[in-house]
């Protein structure tokens, strides 16, 4: 059961299927970057990396991390970004352990970029990146695979602006840590987000969108989403130096997306494992937030799944475009090679070809 939440705590899932084989001219071949020389604290940004705020053309999106990292120029500063730049970025920037980001990134690749340029957006759709030849794949060409519904600072997409971070919702993220949160000599009282202002929060959110959005869809994959944002964000936004997420830096990266002075990335990568029991530790005040949606104004719940290889097969069978796989050339060695890296993460569950729908 525990295995069940790591990589559907941070990915969201679309689909594809066709039968015949289809070759693109050319493309550009992906490659596996190189692992951190480095992988304990240091501070960010460094000095060639500097605050600029996003040009009118520059993409952002819902992701305040990518978003982030973008305004430093970890990531291209236009918001279009390949595989490399991506694993690189977060690795650099928020000591992601190097596996967990190939492939989060892979699978943001193939659901939401496009596999053959090795291009892909942290903002919205944008006709910078090419569809595939006959938007084989639903043209998506965006890097939000990590965000949902019950978003911690985003309305609902069947209630409001999903995309930009809401004043009032962020201010109740606050008002909890005001009620909930630690001291510290540094930042002074209730100056740090704690697990329990983070529970207490996401338990707002979650009954507020169950009461609220007769529409919401919140089924297993995106419930251990939407936890899995509150997990990333107390585990990989907090100080390297304590291990504190001061309102200080929430207000740094979540209002203005710049990391705050004197902040250090994490003294260790971060992997799969902290983040479920990140996701864990967050559920553990209240179990009766389950995944399900709302039917005629009644939430539904669902079941669990058990498998230990069933986070697997959702993620990286029954939810990757299968037409991709059907596929020739520089394509299909960039499919294989970033299905291999979903697959590395789930060793020892065995390696299964995709066979999802288009453009959902």
């Amino acid at each position: 059961m525990q295995q069940l939440w790591h990589l559907f705590a941070l990915l969201s899932c679309y689909f594809c299927f066709v039968l015949s084989a289809i070759a693109f001219p050319g493309g550009r071949l992906i490659h596996a970057p190189p692992k951190q020389a480095e992988t304990g604290i240091k501070q960010i940004p460094d000095m060639n990396h500097p605050y600029k705020a996003p040009g009118p053309n520059d993409l952002r999106g819902p992701c305040l991390g990518l978003n982030t990292l973008a305004n430093h120029g970890y990531l291209p500063r236009s918001g279009i970004a390949t595989f490399e730049d991506v694993v690189n970025a977060v690795g650099e920037g928020f000591n992601m352990e190097y596996t967990l980001a190939s492939a989060l990134t892979a699978v943001g690749m193939l659901t939401r970029g496009n596999a053959f340029t090795n291009q892909i957006s942290i903002g919205g759709p944008t006709d910078k990146i090419p569809p595939y030849p006959d938007n084989i794949d639903g043209n998506i060409r965006s890097l939000n695979f990590l965000t949902c519904d019950v978003s911690m600072t985003r309305r609902d997409a069947a209630v409001g602006d999903n995309v930009h971070l809401d004043p009032a919702l962020f201010q109740q993220f606050l008002d909890n840590v005001a009620l909930y949160g630690n001291d510290s000599d540094m930042t002074g009282p209730k100056s740090v987000v704690s697990y329990k202002a983070m529970q207490e929060f996401k338990y707002q959110r979650y009954l507020e969108s169950v009461a609220n959005d007769s529409a919401l869809v919140y089924h297993f994959g995106r419930f251990a989403l939407s936890y899995g944002e509150a997990s990333f964000t107390l585990n990989f936004f907090a100080n390297g130096t304590d291990g504190a997420l001061s309102t200080n830096t929430l207000k740094s990266i979540f209002q203005n997306q710049t990391f705050p002075p004197n902040w250090h990335r994490r003294e260790s990568p971060g992997d799969l494992n902290l983040i479920h029991d990140g996701v864990e530790n967050i559920l553990s005040a209240h179990m009766d937030a389950v995944p399900g949606m709302n039917v005629n104004g009644t939430f539904i719940p669902d079941p669990l799944p058990t498998s230990d290889c069933a986070l697997y097969e959702g993620v990286g069978v029954d939810n990757i475009p299968a037409v991709l796989v059907n596929t020739t050339g520089i394509l299909k060695k960039n499919v294989d090679f970033l299905l291999k890296s979903i697959h590395n993460l789930f060793v020892p569950c065995e390696f299964t070809l995709p066979v999802g729908e288009a453009g959902i």
